[in-house]
C-alpha cells in the first residue's frame, strides 16, 4: 500500500481558507472580512475597537454623573476588558461602560470580581427582564418608606401619649405591688392600652413588613433556559409551590364523634405554581450595570 502525499501547498491552503470563510461567513455578523477570524491581528483589532468604545463610554458616563475615576486592580480590569471585547449588542456593551465606570467610582466601593463574569453569561433578554424587575422594586421601596415616614409622623404624637400613659401605669402598680387587687386592676387596664398603642401601630408594622418582602419574577416572562441559566448564576431563585389534599372518598366520620378518623388515607401532593424571586446577588449586579443617577 502506497502512502498518499498531503497537499501543503499554497493553493491547498487558500482554497481551505476559502471555504472556512465561507462557511463563517453564514454564522457570524459582521462578516468575516470585518472581524477577520481567521487572522490573529485582525482580530486583536476587532477585540480592541470593541474595548475602545466601551471605555469611551464608560468615560462618557463618569463625565456625565461627576465620578472622579479610582485605580482598580488588574484582577478586576482584565476579565471586563476580554469579555467586552466580544460584545456585539449595543444595549449590553453600554451595561459593559456602566459596570466600569461604577467600579471606578469610589463612592459605591463595588469590588466584586464576579460582575464581569455574569453579565458575560446573560443574554440582552435576560438582563432586561432583571432590570425591569429591579426598577419596579426600587419604585415600590420608595413608595413604601415615603408611607411609611408619613405614617411615623402621624403617629408619633399619639403613640407619646399612650406611651405616657402606660410609664404612668407602670409607677402605680410598683407603688401598689403588695396590694394585689388593685396591682392586678391597673395591670389590666395597662394591657388594654398596649392593645390601643399596637392598633396604632398596626400599619407602621403592615409597611415595615411589606419592605422586606422580596420581588417576584412572573413566571411567563423567562423560557425554560433562560430560568434555569439565571439560577446557576445565583441571580434568581426558583422555588415551586405545591398543594396537598386527602382523598375524600377515604375519610370516614364516626356518628357520635366531633372528629374525622381517617381510615388507610392518601395524601395527595401535587404542584400548584413556580415562584421565582430576584437575590441579593442579582439586585446588586443589575445596580451594578445601571447609571449612578438612575439609582437614587
Amino acid at each position: 500500500m502506497t502512502d498518499k502525499k498531503i497537499d501543503i501547498t499554497s493553493t491547498a491552503i487558500e482554497k481551505g481558507l476559502d471555504i472556512a470563510k465561507d462557511f463563517l461567513d453564514k454564522l457570524i455578523i459582521p462578516t468575516v472580512e470585518e472581524t477577520g477570524l481567521l487572522l490573529k491581528d485582525k482580530v486583536t483589532m476587532w477585540r480592541f475597537k470593541n474595548q475602545v468604545k466601551m471605555l469611551n463610554r464608560a468615560e462618557q458616563h463618569c463625565k456625565k454623573n461627576n465620578i472622579d475615576p479610582k485605580k482598580i486592580s488588574l484582577k478586576q480590569i482584565c476579565p471586563l476588558l476580554d469579555y467586552a471585547a466580544l460584545e456585539e449588542d449595543e444595549v449590553l456593551q453600554d451595561k459593559w461602560a456602566l459596570l466600569l465606570s461604577n467600579m471606578v467610582d469610589s463612592d459605591q466601593n463595588i469590588e466584586n470580581h464576579v460582575f464581569p463574569y455574569i453579565l458575560s453569561q446573560i443574554s440582552k433578554n435576560e438582563f432586561l427582564i432583571l432590570e425591569t424587575a429591579v426598577e419596579i422594586n426600587i419604585e415600590r421601596i420608595r413608595k413604601l418608606n415615603i408611607e411609611l415616614e408619613e405614617e411615623k409622623r402621624k403617629n408619633e404624637p399619639i403613640q407619646k401619649e399612650i406611651k405616657g400613659r402606660i410609664e404612668s401605669i407602670d409607677k402605680q402598680i410598683t407603688q401598689l405591688k403588695d396590694k394585689k387587687e388593685s396591682h392586678w386592676e391597673l395591670q389590666r387596664d395597662k394591657w388594654k392600652i398596649e392593645e390601643e398603642l399596637r392598633k396604632v401601630s398596626k400599619r407602621e408594622d403592615e409597611l415595615k413588613k411589606n419592605l422586606r418582602e422580596p420581588d417576584y419574577l412572573t413566571y411567563g416572562d423567562l423560557k425554560e433556559f433562560e430560568m434555569a441559566n439565571l439560577q446557576r448564576l445565583g441571580l434568581i431563585k426558583v422555588t415551586e409551590k405545591n398543594y396537598a389534599y386527602v382523598e375524600s372518598h377515604r375519610i370516614k366520620n364516626e356518628p357520635n364523634s366531633d372528629y374525622l378518623h381517617l381510615e388507610d388515607a392518601i395524601v395527595r401532593i401535587e404542584p400548584d405554581y413556580v415562584e421565582i424571586t430576584i437575590t441579593e446577588l442579582g439586585k446588586l449586579f443589575i445596580l451594578a450595570c445601571t447609571e449612578k443617577s438612575r439609582k437614587k
